[in-house]
């Protein structure tokens, strides 16, 4: 919702249901064993997709203000002194064809093709995770202590006004639009294909956390009159299901998670959602479930008292909350002080804020901004000492 807002975007074969080498079932599936509370990611929101200008990618030169916190900026004595964020949402909204990876009535929805180009984007050479990769093993020589940086991939989302979602004559024919199982095999097919190529890749300083749900609302684009249940009209069946087959699943010993950051009416009147998503049964929770309060946009119109009840509703069912900004703090000052309300809000407005996770939307570079612009220094400090603060809870540095 929010992201469409901000940036618009111009533009199988079926594997074996076998769990991929390297990813183990976890024990006593699917009533897997979540992760304990205490890891609570610090994660940055990085888009890899396309738009008017073509394909966005993140080489390793661009990824260091992300994964350290910088002294004497702008300077020849700059160095790394402490690590920022820990963990990486890798974002993928639009295809080279322009296909929207969440869902919209006004863009089509991505297929096979799409999603095939979305991964192997995210595996290429010199680029994104392999950028990553080299970054922190860089970052851990600096520093003179490990480095490991968690990794979140999106799930895309399985639009149910897909026919036949594969573009190949011999791939499987899933249909998602009367009922679920196609989008569930079609969901389950990818993060397959994602954990094949993650345990090939053999990255020494990345911790695959888990998966991100990718539509920012629970509703599905399914008609009333064409679909009398109403349970088939939304997308939180799927979402639970997606949680067990994901927490059957570990990667070096470690039960993978689930991750959602809706937009703002879940901080508010569809806050019963978020309660219910992260109440259910272990094997079916989501695990990593932050609110956007959409506060820094202009288009929402909100005051700083919508952006403390979005807060304090977040709290009252122990969702996290994720902080918002994009490049207009570059050019007006007004931007920046949004920016540091969430930082002031979160902290007190939130008393479980240190205990839940926190996330960053940053539009498409806007942390980078922040480390490397003078006037913009104000705003970069705020959000180390703000991570720094996060981290307390945990006794020692990520």
């Amino acid at each position: 919702m929010r992201r469409s807002l901000i940036f618009a975007f111009a533009m199988v074969v079926l594997l074996s249901r076998a769990v991929p080498a390297g990813a183990q079932p976890a024990a006593s599936a699917p009533s897997a064993v979540v992760p304990a509370t205490a890891e609570q990611p610090r994660m940055v929101l990085l888009y890899y997709g396309f738009d008017a200008k073509g394909p966005r990618d993140w080489p390793t030169d661009r990824l260091r203000h992300y994964l350290a916190y910088h002294v004497d900026r702008g300077t020849e004595k700059e160095r790394p002194a402490d690590t920022l964020f820990d963990t990486v949402l890798w974002m993928y909204r639009t295809s080279s064809r322009g296909r929207l990876f969440e869902t919209s009535a006004r863009h089509e929805p991505t297929t096979e093709t799409d999603w095939r180009e979305c991964m192997d984007r995210l595996f290429a050479p010199d680029l994104q995770l392999n950028a990553l990769e080299t970054a922190a093993a860089s970052l851990e020589r600096e520093l003179g202590r490990p480095v490991r940086v968690n990794v979140v991939l999106t799930l895309p989302y399985p639009d149910v006004r897909i026919a036949n979602w594969s573009d190949a004559p011999d791939g499987p024919k899933w249909d998602f639009r009367r009922d679920d199982e196609g989008r569930r095999q079609a969901v389950q097919w990818y993060i397959r294909e994602a954990l094949q190529r993650w345990q090939a890749a053999r990255f020494g300083h990345l911790r695959l956390l888990g998966f991100y749900w990718f539509n920012e609302g629970h509703a599905n684009l399914r008609a009333a009159e064409e679909t009398p249940d109403e349970s088939l009209r939304t997308d939180v069946a799927l979402i639970q299901n997606t949680a067990r087959f994901v927490h059957s699943l570990k990667v070096d010993g470690r039960p993978l998670t689930l991750t959602w950051i809706p937009y703002s009416p879940y901080g508010q009147d569809r806050l019963p959602v978020v309660r219910d998503l992260l109440a259910a049964p272990a094997e079916a929770r989501v695990d990593y479930l932050m609110i956007q309060p959409n506060y820094f946009f202009a288009r929402w119109k909100k005051q700083r008292e919508d952006l403390v009840k979005i807060v304090r509703g977040a709290a009252s069912v122990r969702a996290g909350v994720e902080l918002e900004c994009d490049e207009a703090l570059v050019k007006d000052e007004a931007m920046r002080q949004r920016w540091l309300e969430y930082l002031e809000v979160v902290s007190t407005e939130h008393p479980g804020w240190r205990q839940t996770p926190v996330s960053c939307y940053q539009g498409l570079r806007a942390v980078h901004e922040m480390a490397t612009r003078p006037e913009l220094a104000p705003c970069y400090d705020a959000l180390y000492k703000f991570l720094k603060q996060h981290r307390r809870n945990e006794g020692s540095p990520p």
